[in-house]
């Protein structure tokens, strides 16, 4: 018994060896899976602790070892492929970002980086997107452009150039001189009644630190008489030179030179400028005739080779150039017609009656056919064969034939197509000459289109609804017996229709109803007796074919591209007088130190006769 007895602590022991050789196994997998993620094979040491774990799903080590390393490597993959994409290396950025998404599947880091990178291979034409729009005109659309190319890519040089462009735009349209606005934008109440213009004229330089310089043809015994509350001196200096036809012209932040509105002082003191438009969609020459309808433009060149408009003439005149063809130069809607045709035909045969022999006929005793007339001697009725044998038939059928014709066509706004599905018929006219020999003979061919015919014309409306012309027909061509001259006429069989109709974008329309009826009636009857009424059938067969077939047209527009919509505020703007174009400019905010009040007497200063009274506030 004792021997048993020292015996039973072995299992334990087993069992304690199993668990350090299991222990000493699992530190050497952890062990060498660390060692290959410090190397870089993350997907190595991550794929040896999953190995492991199916083996060994319990071991908390090794579960703890797997997170703990797919972190780090998840980790370190992101940040380099983050520093590829900063150093503009793509490639290697997108696998970096793949590799992460190969141990997690949901790292919602890489998905956006990938997401990113496909963005960034867009740059170029986000780029040439921004630039045409710039061209147009559309400084908002092109600074939206660059916009997403710069955060995509800060450092794109493309986008850099683009933003350039879009300052230096931004720049010549912004008003120049801000110290002279401010100036301008001050209120002012003024009282006159037959004053001297320049003595107003002082006046005001004395009040708003205005220098104002006349031109030398001036005459100097202008009067004008003048009585405004609150206005801004920008407006009362306007009123005062449209009292006296007189124009300005800014010299620099706080000079204005005053001259006669005359056509020579115009082209001395005004200034012009000269501007290309790129036209996408509109033709050079119809902007042409736009700008010298509407802004009395002479100094205009068109080149149809680049399909580009360049003027000559003062800024405001080009800033309604630019407004008018941004509006104008706008590419044509498209329309795709998804057009279905169907012939829906019903043809019934009837074929009833007593099918008579046909043929008769005598045969020799070897069972050929008499050939001579000797051979016909001792004809008894073994020698007589009478073919078909007489037997009854009825037969009758009915079928439907279904023929389809599904083109998709695209189509320009107002623009026709036409699909002719079919063939070419040729048609021979013969033409006689009369000549000294006899009449000479002259054949001409022809080509009749037959078989299925469609045109179609959309016109696409700002509401997403396409006004379509439709025509359609569906014919065939059977040839007749030649005339005497030689000439085969032929003849058509054809089925029409034409409408128009206004669909919403994706509705379909069915026109059907074009119904033709055949009957074609043939018989083989024994003469007399096939036509007594009511017998006749007993003495002969008749077969009447009778067909009915019904057209249908299905059509779907799907509008493709259609005009952009354009605010009214954008379309509609002041373009100032017949005599002087003038691009309006909004009244800005009063500047920080010019707080109107309730009272005219605080709002601004009341210049009175020839002299400025700023009265004072009222003691308390």
């Amino acid at each position: 018994m004792k021997p048993s007895k020292l015996c039973k602590p072995a299992p334990f022991m087993l069992l304690a060896l199993c668990v350090a050789l299991a222990g000493c196994g699992s530190s050497g997998t952890r062990k060498d899976s660390a060692e290959l993620i410090k190397e870089g094979q993350y997907e190595a040491g991550i794929a040896l602790l999953e190995q492991a774990l199916r083996e060994d799903p319990r071991d908390t080590e090794l579960n703890i070892a797997l997170a703990h390393g797919r972190q780090q490597a998840v980790e370190a993959l992101l940040a380099q492929a983050d520093s590829d994409r900063v150093r503009h290396d793509f490639a290697g950025a997108r696998m970096g970002y793949s590799r992460v998404l190969t141990l997690e599947p949901n790292n919602r880091r890489a998905q956006e980086g990938l997401r990113q990178l496909e963005l960034i291979r867009t740059l170029d034409d986000r780029v040439a997107l921004g630039q045409a729009a710039l061209r147009q005109g559309d400084l908002f659309g092109a600074e939206r452009y660059m916009r997403e190319v710069l955060r995509l890519d800060p450092q794109n040089q493309k986008g850099q150039i683009l933003r350039s462009d879009i300052e230096n735009v931004q720049a010549r349209t912004a008003q120049p001189f801000p110290q002279l606005r401010s100036k301008l934008e001050r209120p002012v109440t003024l009282e006159f009644r037959d004053a001297n213009l320049k003595t107003i004229f002082e006046v005001l330089a004395q009040v708003a630190g205005i220098n104002f310089i006349f031109d030398k043809d001036l005459r100097p015994d202008m009067k004008a008489t003048i009585f405004v509350r609150e206005v801004r001196i920008e407006d009362a200096v306007a009123l005062l030179l449209e009292q006296n036809q007189l124009r300005q012209k800014i010299v620099n932040d706080n000079t204005l030179l005053v001259y006669p509105d005359s056509p020579q002082k115009t082209k001395d003191y005004q200034e012009l400028v000269m501007r290309t438009f790129y036209l996408t969609s509109i033709d050079a020459n119809t902007a042409l005739n736009m700008v010298k309808t509407l802004l009395k433009t002479r100094d205009v060149f068109v080149d149809e080779r680049l399909n580009t408009l360049t003027l000559r003439d003062t800024p405001d005149a080009v800033r309604m150039a630019e407004k008018l063809l941004q509006s104008q130069d706008q590419s044509n809607p498209e329309v795709v017609l998804e057009v279905e045709v169907m012939e829906v035909a019903r043809s019934r045969i009837l074929d009833l009656g007593l099918q008579w022999p046909n043929t008769f006929g005598v045969i020799n005793s070897d069972g050929s056919a008499v050939g001579v007339l000797d051979q016909l001697r001792g004809i008894n009725s073994s020698r007589i064969t009478i073919s078909p044998s007489p037997q009854a038939k009825i037969n009758a059928q009915d079928k439907d034939i279904n023929t389809l014709a599904s083109p998709v066509i695209r189509v320009s706004n107002r623009e026709q197509a036409r699909i002719h599905i079919g063939q070419r018929v040729p048609i021979i006219s013969a033409t006689s000459v009369p000549s000294t020999q006899g009449p000479v003979i002259t054949e001409s061919v022809t080509y009749l289109d037959v078989g299925l015919k469609l045109e179609v014309q959309p016109t696409v409306h700002l509401n997403n609804e396409v006004a379509i012309k439709v025509a359609l027909e569906v014919s065939n061509a059977t040839p007749l017996e030649p005339t005497r001259q030689g000439t085969i006429p032929v003849q058509v069989d054809t089925r029409n229709a034409q409408t128009s109709l206004r669909l919403h974008d994706g509705e379909t329309q069915v026109l059907a109803g074009l119904v033709r009826n055949d009957h074609n009636a043939s018989g083989n009857k024994i003469p007399g007796l096939g036509d007594i009424p009511g017998l006749g059938r007993l003495f002969g067969s008749n077969k009447d074919d009778m067909s009915k077939s019904e057209l249908v047209l299905a059509i779907t527009p799907r509008i493709v591209r259609n005009l952009p919509y354009q605010s009214p505020s954008d379309m509609e703007f002041a373009t100032g007088t017949e005599s002087a174009l003038q691009v309006r400019q909004l009244a800005q905010p009063l500047p920080a130190d010019v707080v109107p009040s309730d009272t005219p007497s605080e709002a601004a200063p009341v210049i009175e006769g020839q002299m400025a009274v700023v009265p004072r506030s009222p003691r308390p």
